[in-house]
């Protein structure tokens, strides 16, 4: 009885078993093979960074125009001209998209319709001046560096201020927001941890240069500098883990992800180290520089370099999966999102690959 039950046991799972193995196979063939999905011409140099919501992907450009382009046909939506170069990506909360230029102001712009809900400048009390890369938003606020060195946070719904902090270095980074505080790594080599809520300094630290973005997970905060150091910082109690030396000014903020660090530098290596030690795990050379953020999916990771090259490496081991070239600088940030990569470039086209 035992016998037959399990021959019939297993008459039933073997077809869903072929079934499984069957569409592994199918993902793995047509996964992530490096096929240009949709290119849109920006007409612009791109050196921002796209962010998604829902149905759309919005980039800015170096004209200052901001595009809302379909996600999976390419297609314009709508374009909001803010007036000055957008770096960065922008900050998605409550239907806006958050962005600022280089002219200083911020912009909260309507997702569905492209049009402006509120944007704020400095007043003169808080001397206007570049907003260099990505705001962040969260718990209904909006926060930015500007680089006169003061990092302002904004109310999401109205654009009124609710405080500024002074950091007295200029910023060219992107401020982090994560479970109410706010991270700032300054162009002079200063770290700060604010209260979300008051903008009060609750800790900080340094390094010989300028800090790169932040990034957070697991309550660690990651950050590095152009003094070549990543470092690794328990939030709570404030607990230095590690430093790694990567021999030369690390220029992207890094990506955490299946326990590693990844990050690029300015004289063209992306370099994976061990979460929990700092130790490396392997570096990749690139011509050029790297300013491109990596991001990581599915085993992946994800950068532009300053030569153009746009790569997918393997996470685990560093080997080249599929590259991708064209005619100029790559300094957008990838977004990586379901199984589609999106970045712009220098040569102002905006792509989807997969």
């Amino acid at each position: 009885m035992k016998a037959t039950r399990s021959v019939a046991i297993w008459k039933i799972a073997l077809p869903a078993l072929i079934l499984l193995i069957a569409s592994l196979i199918v993902t793995e063939a047509h996964g992530w093979k490096g096929e240009l999905l949709w290119s849109y011409d920006a007409m612009s140099s791109v050196s921002g960074s796209p962010a998604a919501a829902g149905n759309l992907i919005i980039i800015g450009d170096d004209t200052g125009r901001l595009h809302a382009i379909d996600r999976n046909t390419g297609r314009p939506l709508w374009i909001f001209n803010a007036g000055a170069t957008i770096n960065g990506a922008p900050a998605i909360l409550g239907g806006s998209a958050f962005v600022g230029g280089t002219d200083g102001t911020l912009f909260a712009v309507d997702i569905a319709t492209g049009s402006v809900r509120w944007s704020y400048t400095p007043s003169e009390e808080y001397a206007p001046s570049s907003i260099w890369a990505s705001p962040a938003a969260g718990d209904g606020k909006v926060f930015f560096n500007s680089a006169d060195g003061k990092t302002y946070a904004l109310n999401a719904d109205t654009g009124a201020l609710l405080w500024v902090f002074d950091t007295e270095r200029e910023l060219r980074s992107s401020p982090v927001y994560s479970e109410g505080l706010v991270f700032v790594g300054a162009y002079e080599g200063l770290f700060h941890a604010l209260d979300a809520k008051t903008g009060k300094k609750q800790w900080g630290g340094g390094s010989a240069g300028p800090i790169s973005t932040a990034a957070v997970s697991d309550g660690i905060v990651y950050f590095g500098a152009w003094d070549g150091v990543m470092q690794a910082v328990r939030i709570n109690k404030v607990i230095p883990l590690w430093k790694h030396g990567a021999g030369e000014a690390i220029t992207t903020a890094p990506a955490i992800s299946g326990g590693r660090v990844f990050f690029g530098t300015i004289n063209g290596k992306l370099v994976a180290v061990e979460s929990a030690s700092g130790r490396l795990a392997w570096e990749f050379p690139v011509p050029g520089g790297v300013h491109s953020d990596p991001a990581v999916l599915q085993g992946l990771v994800f950068f532009g370099s300053d030569s153009g090259a746009f790569y997918a490496l393997d996470a685990a081991s560093g080997r080249e999966r599929w590259r991708f070239d064209s005619t100029r600088e790559i300094m957008s940030s990838p977004l990586v999102d379901g199984d589609v990569v999106y970045f712009g470039g220098y040569d102002g086209w905006i792509r989807a690959f997969r």
